[in-house]
């Protein structure tokens, strides 16, 4: 299987998200690079003219929207066939934000997912006759092979917050005294947000 490199593409991510998910109706409010690192971060615009101006802007919103998209094209559309990955899964490691003339805000995700192949074998032995709640099914031998599978690995997201830094989302981290933006976990997406980026 070929490694997961970075995406390389002569479209803007912008174009292709808009491509590839329709559910984004008609893209994210972003310009600039994949945000594999600051000098090709991901630019969130706060006035572009995708965004509904009778909302309150949600820029940490469109930034994790943007971190499942570029997982999905990464993981699953960019590879050839044969070699796509299922049951993908990312946490949050880290958050640091860096001024320097504008705004940015550095993202590290831990992803694990497994190869298409090792992921249809698991599932069948896991949901099959013999398998979860049979007295024969070893879950601990089971669990042992999906770990040894199991592709684990960490990516950086760059985003130029400029547009929207400062604006209602950026508290004080006590532990610290540093500035953090306020994450998703903290607040709840309305249903139009939602239903705009298609948001499970």
């Amino acid at each position: 299987m070929q490694p997961l490199f970075p995406i390389k593409s002569k479209e803007s991510p912008r174009d292709i998200l808009a491509a590839d998910f329709k559910s984004l109706h008609g893209g994210l409010p972003i310009r600039g690079g994949w945000g594999y690192s600051q000098e090709d971060a991901c630019i969130i615009e706060k006035n572009d003219p995708l965004v509904d101006k009778s909302l309150p802007f949600d820029g940490v919103g469109v930034e994790y929207v943007f971190v499942e998209k570029r997982i999905y094209e990464e993981m699953i559309i960019f590879r050839p066939d044969g070699e796509k990955f299922s049951g993908i899964k990312w946490k949050l490691q880290e958050q640091s934000l860096h001024e320097c003339g504008r705004v940015f805000d550095r993202l590290v995700f831990e992803i694990t997912a497994f190869p298409d192949n090792d992921w249809e074998e698991l599932k069948a032995e896991f949901e099959g006759t013999q398998g979860y709640g049979h007295p024969d099914f070893d879950a601990e031998v089971h669990e042992k092979k999906r770990q040894e599978k199991m592709v684990q690995f960490t990516r950086e997201f760059w985003f130029d917050i400029t547009s929207f830094y400062g604006q209602g989302l950026v508290i004080n981290d006590k532990s610290t005294g540093k500035k953090k933006l306020l994450r998703p976990e903290s607040f709840k997406f309305t249903d139009k947000f939602k239903k705009i980026f298609g948001i499970d």
